[in-house]
C-alpha cells in the first residue's frame, strides 16, 4: 500500500506552481481556448475586467486573467478531490462533477461562478487529479504560497496585500484570542489570520459542539473576490477533514465579500453584515498598507478624506497625500464592530508612531491599554513595521494625556522577547502626539530646538515621469541634439509608464543635467543626467511663445505631453506635463540660483550630502532631494559636513519615519553658519577636505556605495562627528 504523503502550501507550489508542467500545459489550453470560443472568452474577460479593474488598474490583463483561471481550477480541483466520495481511479465521474458545478458544499461558493464557464479538458484534470491523489495529510492555509506566486508582487502590493509570516500570525493570536471569542479579520486577504484561529478551535480539547459554535464566531471581510474564494476553499477543507458531513453542514463559515469601510449612508450594506455592528470581542489582522495617493479611483479617495475628517484624525493639507488606509482601519472598524471593551490587534507601518502625517491618531481618543510591539530590523517585511494592540472605549475618555506611556515589547527574528518597556511621546497638543519613541530616548530630545535651516531647505521638483523627460546623447548636430531614451531610466520605470523614444531631434537649450537619488553617496553627486525640460534657462517657466522659437523642441514636448495625458492617473487633476514637472512651483522656484546649492536626500537609510557649484553647470534638483543656495561656499560644505555625520544620522534614525528623512534633520538645532565660530569653520574645511577624498574614490570607482566610502573614510567621518557633537548637540561649546 502506498504511504499517504504530508502537503502543505510549498508542496501545492512545487506541484502547480508557475515553473509547472501542469501550469505550461493550462496556459496552452487556454491559448487554443481564447482563439475557438473568441466570443465567450472576450464576454467572459470583459464581465471579468469589470470587476478587477478597480482593484488591479492596469495590471487587469489577459495575463492575470490566465493565473486566475488557472488558480481557480486548482483550488476546485482539489476540493473535488477531498469532498465527494468517490474512488480516485473513476476519473469520469469526478471529472462529471467538474463540469456540472454541482457539488455542495462547493456549489456555494459564490465566488467561483466568475470561473465557471471555463473548463480544462480531461486530460489536463486528470493530471492535476493525480499529483494530488495520495496527498492526503492538510496542514493550515494550503493555498497562501500559490497565491502569492500566481499573483505578480506589484499587483497584490497596488491593493496594500503584504503576507503576514505565519509565525508572528500565531505569536499575535497566541497572544489575544481566547477560544469562542467573536472575532474579525476586516482584510483577510487569502486567510492566514483566519487559518490560525481556526487551527486553534480545532486543536482544542473542546467538543465538536462547541468548537462549531466557537467556528461560527469568526468572521472574514475582503473586497478581493479571489482571496475570498481562497479563504472558503481553505476552510472547506480544514474542516471536511476534522467533521463528518453531518457536522459540517452545521458550520457556518462567515466569509464575505464587502469593503468594510464602506459608509452605511453610501451603499446598501448586506443585512448579515449590519447585524454583526458592535458586537466582536476581538478584531485582529494585517490591514491594506495604502496611502491616500497610491488609490486609482478618486470617489474612493474623497470618501477616504472625508472618513478621516469624521474620525478627526485627517493630517493637515500638506500631509493629506499620506494619509494611510491602515490608519482608517483602525479607528473605523474599531467603531463599527467592536463591542466596547473590545480588542482590536494590527500589524501596521511603523510610521504611525513617528510620522507626521499621523499626529491625530496618535490621540488615540477611542482606546486605552495600548500596547506595542516592536522589531529593531524588518524581519517580516521590508518596510518598518509594528504590532499594535488597543482597547476600544469608545468616547469614555478622550484625554490624550492618559494614553501614555504605552507598554512596549521588543522582539527579535525568532519572535523572543527582547526587553518589555514603556514608549512615550515628545510632546501632546489639542490635534495628537508629535511622536512615540521609548522613554529613555525622549529625555534627549525633549529639550532639542528646531533649526533656523528649516524654513530654507526645499524639496525638488517631481521630474516625472522619467520615461518621458530622462535621455541619452546619439549625436551632437550644430545647435542640436539626437537623443534616446535613457536606457538605465527605462530599465527602472514602472510598467504603466514605460516608453522609449528614439532618435528625436532637439535644439541644445532644452537640455537640463539633474541627478537621482542613487548617483549621490556623501560629498559627491558621482553622475548626472541628461533632461528634456520645455521651459527657458532664465526663469525655467514654460512659455508657447517661446516654445514657438524651437519647432523640434515643440513638436517632441507636444507628443510627451499627450503620451502623459494618456497615461496619467484618472483621479490626477494635473492636467500637463509641464504642471507636473512644475508641481507647487518646485521647478520655476529654482531659476536664479546662488553659487552653492547644498542637497540631501529626501529618503533612504541614512542622509547623505553633497554641494553643487551653480556656476560652473546649473543643475535641476528633483523631488528626491532637498536643497538650499547660498553664495557663501563656507556655510554650503559646512551644512554638507554635518549632513554627512554619523553623529546627525543616529538622531535622525531615532525619530524618522520608515525610509523618510524629509526635514527631520531640521528637528535638530543645526546653527546658522557663523563665519567667526572657529567650530563652523573647521567643519565647513572638513567637508571641502572630504568632497575632495570622496571625489578621488567615486572617480576611480564609478559604482562605489555610500556605506563603502563610509568605511574607507571611517576616521576621517569620526572628525565629523566629533564636531557635529560639539555644535549642534553641544551648544554650550563656544568657538575654541
Amino acid at each position: 500500500m502506498t504511504a499517504e504523503k504530508h502537503i502543505d502550501s510549498n508542496v501545492i507550489t512545487k506541484i502547480y506552481g508557475i515553473n509547472s508542467d501542469i501550469f505550461k500545459k493550462f496556459n496552452k489550453y487556454f491559448q487554443k481556448i481564447k482563439l475557438l470560443k473568441e466570443d465567450e472568452f472576450n464576454s467572459n474577460y470583459k464581465n471579468w475586467e469589470s470587476i478587477f479593474l478597480e482593484i488591479y488598474d492596469q495590471e487587469c490583463n489577459h495575463n492575470l486573467f490566465l493565473r486566475q483561471l488557472y488558480y481557480t481550477t486548482i483550488l476546485k480541483t482539489i476540493l473535488i478531490s477531498r469532498i465527494i466520495n468517490i474512488d480516485y481511479n473513476d476519473l469520469n465521474s469526478l471529472y462529471d462533477h467538474y463540469i456540472s458545478d454541482t457539488i455542495k458544499p462547493i456549489s456555494i461558493i459564490n465566488e467561483f461562478s466568475l470561473y465557471n464557464w471555463f473548463k480544462v479538458d480531461k486530460q489536463i484534470f486528470k493530471e492535476i487529479l493525480e499529483k494530488i491523489i495520495k496527498r492526503v495529510q492538510i496542514d493550515g492555509d494550503l493555498f497562501h504560497a500559490l497565491y502569492q506566486q500566481m499573483f505578480f508582487l506589484s499587483a497584490r502590493h497596488r491593493i496594500g496585500e503584504f503576507y503576514t509570516p505565519s509565525h508572528l500570525v500565531k505569536k499575535m493570536i497566541e497572544d489575544s484570542y481566547v477560544f469562542g471569542q467573536k472575532t474579525l479579520d476586516p482584510s483577510c486577504g487569502s486567510g492566514n489570520f483566519i487559518i490560525e484561529i481556526l487551527l486553534k478551535i480545532l486543536n482544542s480539547k473542546k467538543s465538536d459542539l462547541l468548537k462549531i459554535e466557537a467556528i461560527s464566531n469568526v468572521y472574514g471581510f475582503d473586497i478581493n473576490p479571489l482571496a475570498i474564494l481562497t479563504v472558503k476553499a481553505n476552510l472547506l477543507l480544514l474542516l471536511n477533514k476534522k467533521f463528518t458531513k453531518f457536522n459540517l453542514d452545521n458550520v457556518n463559515t462567515n466569509i464575505f465579500l464587502t469593503d468594510s469601510l464602506i459608509d452605511e449612508e453610501n451603499q446598501i450594506v448586506d443585512q448579515k453584515i449590519q447585524q454583526q455592528y458592535n458586537s466582536f470581542d476581538l478584531i485582529i489582522g494585517n490591514p491594506p498598507w495604502l496611502t491616500y495617493k497610491d488609490l486609482n479611483n478618486q470617489a474612493y479617495q474623497n470618501k477616504i478624506r472625508r472618513l478621516a475628517n469624521f474620525l478627526n484624525i485627517k493630517p493637515t493639507s500638506q500631509y493629506i497625500t499620506q494619509i494611510e488606509l491602515a490608519t482608517i482601519f483602525f479607528y473605523k472598524i474599531s467603531q463599527r464592530f467592536l463591542k466596547l471593551n473590545g480588542v482590536i490587534f494590527f500589524v501596521m507601518t511603523q510610521s504611525v508612531l513617528n510620522g507626521d502625517h499621523c499626529e491625530k491618531f496618535r490621540a488615540f481618543t477611542i482606546f486605552d491599554e495600548l500596547e506595542i510591539w516592536d522589531f529593531p530590523k524588518k524581519y517580516f517585511f521590508n518596510v518598518d513595521h509594528i504590532c499594535l494592540k488597543a482597547r476600544f472605549i469608545g468616547n469614555q475618555d478622550p484625554i490624550i494625556e492618559n494614553k501614555y506611556p504605552i507598554k512596549a515589547k521588543i522582539f527579535n527574528n525568532q519572535l523572543d522577547i527582547q526587553n518589555e518597556t514603556l514608549y512615550s511621546t515628545l510632546k501632546i497638543s489639542d490635534n495628537g502626539a508629535l511622536i512615540i519613541l521609548p522613554k529613555k530616548e525622549l529625555k534627549f530630545l525633549y529639550d532639542i530646538k528646531y533649526s533656523p535651516y528649516r524654513d530654507k531647505f526645499f524639496q525638488g521638483a517631481t521630474l516625472v515621469p522619467r520615461t518621458l523627460v530622462f535621455f541619452d546623447i546619439d549625436e551632437y548636430i550644430d545647435d542640436k541634439l539626437i537623443i534616446s531614451t535613457d536606457k538605465d531610466i527605462a530599465s527602472r520605470s514602472k510598467k504603466e509608464w514605460a516608453f522609449n523614444f528614439n532618435k528625436r531631434e532637439i535644439e541644445k537649450e532644452f537640455r537640463f543635467k539633474t541627478f537621482l537619488n542613487l548617483d549621490l553617496v556623501p560629498f559627491v553627486i558621482k553622475k548626472k543626467r541628461n533632461i528634456f525640460l520645455p521651459i527657458d534657462k532664465d526663469n525655467y517657466g514654460y512659455r508657447e511663445r517661446y516654445l514657438d522659437q524651437y519647432p523640434y523642441a515643440k513638436k517632441f514636448y507636444q507628443e510627451l505631453n499627450r503620451i502623459y495625458q494618456t497615461k496619467k492617473k484618472k483621479t490626477s487633476k494635473i492636467e500637463t506635463l509641464f504642471s507636473n514637472l512644475n508641481y507647487w512651483n518646485k521647478l520655476q522656484k529654482q531659476a536664479n540660483k546662488n553659487l552653492y546649492t547644498v542637497v540631501y536626500n529626501a529618503s533612504g537609510s541614512k542622509i547623505k550630502s553633497a554641494v553643487i557649484k551653480q556656476y560652473e553647470e546649473k543643475i535641476i534638483i528633483g523631488s528626491e532631494n532637498y536643497h538650499y543656495s547660498t553664495d557663501s561656499k563656507y556655510e554650503a560644505y559646512y551644512l554638507a559636513a554635518i549632513f554627512n555625520s554619523q553623529q546627525l544620522n543616529k538622531y535622525i534614525n531615532v525619530i524618522k519615519s520608515s525610509r523618510h528623512i524629509h526635514k527631520r534633520p531640521f528637528r535638530f538645532p543645526i546653527p546658522i553658519y557663523d563665519e567667526s565660530n572657529n567650530l563652523h569653520y573647521r567643519l565647513a574645511k572638513k567637508g571641502i577636505k572630504y568632497t575632495t577624498y570622496v571625489s578621488d574614490l567615486t572617480f576611480n570607482n564609478p559604482d562605489i556605495s555610500s556605506n563603502k566610502i563610509r568605511t574607507i573614510l571611517n576616521v576621517n567621518f569620526s572628525k565629523l562627528d566629533n564636531l557635529t557633537k560639539k555644535v549642534v548637540f553641544e551648544p554650550s561649546h563656544k568657538s575654541n
